[in-house]
């Protein structure tokens, strides 16, 4: 039974959605105060939270900073009234997973919940085989990613994503294949898709400044550029 965290500062929002949840069996733990869901975290964990954006004290983007801190890995999905799409690419930058606005449908919301936990289960991976390529590994299995031997926090959409590139290295991923590989499916903006390749960049560059893991072939894609 997958833990669902839920934090919405409007109790009508956040009864009926525990409801559902529960009904759909999940366990779920839902907070009005960010402070409180982060004091939860700090000492369980969960399989997935479900995020407002638009909270005072603590707005959601603050909120997924400070989850982060806590548990790298955890997906994350926004609840928003906001639809801009400066919005989701702050969002995806900081490592939400998904996006879902108000006022949604509960098969909609369901199908997102259930395709994110998909992504983060550990039978994601193709084969499961350790790729290695030059001063990059991957560990497929347990999406973990090591440079030069130094851990890398990869959310497991952008590690799926970096798979992606890996397997082929030096070969065009066209935005379209990305998106298969990181949402199995799922339609998503090319925005999107730019802003998960941005913060992988950014990740390898806090560790290694002189990291250039991937090139940008415009019009096209991306690629993983070829390692000695």
């Amino acid at each position: 039974m997958a833990t669902i965290i839920l934090v919405d500062d409007e109790q009508d929002i956040l009864d009926p959605l525990e409801e559902m949840l529960e009904s759909e069996n999940f366990r779920v733990r839902s907070f009005l105060e960010p402070q409180k869901a982060l004091s939860f975290l700090r000492s369980n964990s969960a399989d997935l939270a479900l995020l407002d954006i638009k909270m005072p004290e603590m707005n959601g983007f603050q909120l997924l900073q400070e989850v982060r801190n806590l548990h790298p890995n955890l997906p994350v999905i926004f609840l928003s009234s906001k639809t801009e799409e400066q919005d989701q690419i702050i969002g995806f930058t900081l490592g939400a997973d998904d996006f879902v606005t108000k006022p949604f449908s509960k098969h909609l919301l369901l199908f997102r919940i259930k395709s994110v936990l998909k992504r983060y289960s550990a039978d994601t991976a193709q084969d499961g085989k350790p790729i290695e390529v030059g001063s990059l590994k991957i560990d497929q299995e347990r999406h973990l990613v090591t440079w030069n031997e130094n851990n890398i926090e990869l959310t497991v959409t952008e590690c799926l994503l970096l798979i992606s590139l890996a397997e082929r290295p030096g070969t065009i991923k066209k935005r379209e294949q990305l998106m298969d590989a990181a949402y199995q499916g799922m339609a998503v903006s090319d925005r999107t898709i730019d802003s998960h390749v941005r913060n992988i960049r950014q990740k390898f560059k806090d560790i290694d400044p002189n990291a250039d893991l991937i090139g940008t072939v415009f019009g096209l894609g991306y690629k993983l550029k070829i390692l000695a």
